[in-house]
């Protein structure tokens, strides 16, 4: 589902990605760990363009390598992308419905009324069908970003990115989010998931990546990055945030 080849990310002379290979079969979830500053946020950004590449390359599903000022290619490769914020990006000035349906309507994937069957299917799904006709301003912190991750569904992508989706959330609010995506994952969606729960890298990840200084450091599945690390730095990131 997503092949990446020597990509690197400089803002001017400061290297913030160092040259990162990572191949997601479909189906896949991977969780990317480590330290703030280490690169997994704009690394992400990266796969879907929020972020322009400096060197290397991105293909989505076996198809075409997006190349810098590609506008068409970009268009098309967003559309296959999903991608979840830390901080919800809902429209405020537009209902709960409106926030679902704008970019299938706008992009020509659905009729309006297709658009909406499909939020409140999607919607129903979250338990918040209820509040389709509300504001984010009505909605808790969990209850909008449960709306931005059903409102990336909405697109139907073949790949769905998450940027620490739980760091703005209150504790009490943690949870709901995390049984979202656990559901998607149990359902094959393919995901990639920057976070700091540790709980959820361990129980729903097939491979766990820990990033350090814009590089992979190591990677594997939760039983082993999590049980027996292979490198000194996994294991120090590890003691720190698990003790």
């Amino acid at each position: 589902m997503l092949t990446v080849r020597g990509l690197h990310k400089r803002f001017d002379r400061h290297e913030v990605i160092k040259g990162v290979d990572l191949d997601v079969g479909e189906g896949e979830v991977v969780v990317i760990i480590g330290p703030s500053g280490s690169g997994k946020s704009t690394f992400i950004r990266c796969l879907n363009s929020l972020e322009e590449p400096s060197a290397g390359t991105v293909v989505i599903g076996g198809g075409e390598s997006i190349k810098a000022g590609d506008r068409k290619a970009l268009a098309r490769l967003r559309e296959d992308v999903g991608m979840v914020f830390q901080d919800y990006t809902l429209f405020p000035h537009l209902s709960v419905m409106a926030n679902m349906c704008l970019a299938p309507v706008k992009l020509k994937r659905a009729t309006q009324a297709e658009a909406q069957a499909t939020a409140l299917a999607l919607l129903d799904r979250v338990g918040l069908r209820h509040k389709a006709d509300g504001y984010p301003s009505e909605l808790s912190g969990g209850q909008q970003q449960r709306v931005a991750i059903v409102r990336a569904l909405a697109m139907k992508p073949k790949l769905l990115l998450f940027d620490e989706p739980t760091s703005a959330l209150d504790p009490e609010t943690v949870g709901d989010v995390l049984n979202v995506m656990k559901g998607l994952a149990a359902q094959g969606m393919t995901m990639i998931v920057v976070t700091h729960e540790m709980g959820f890298a361990r129980e729903v990840a097939d491979r766990v990546v820990f990033f350090d200084g814009g590089r992979i450091v190591e990677m594997g599945p939760p039983s082993q990055i999590f049980s027996a690390p292979q490198q000194a730095r996994t294991r120090e990131f590890l003691q720190s945030v698990l003790h």
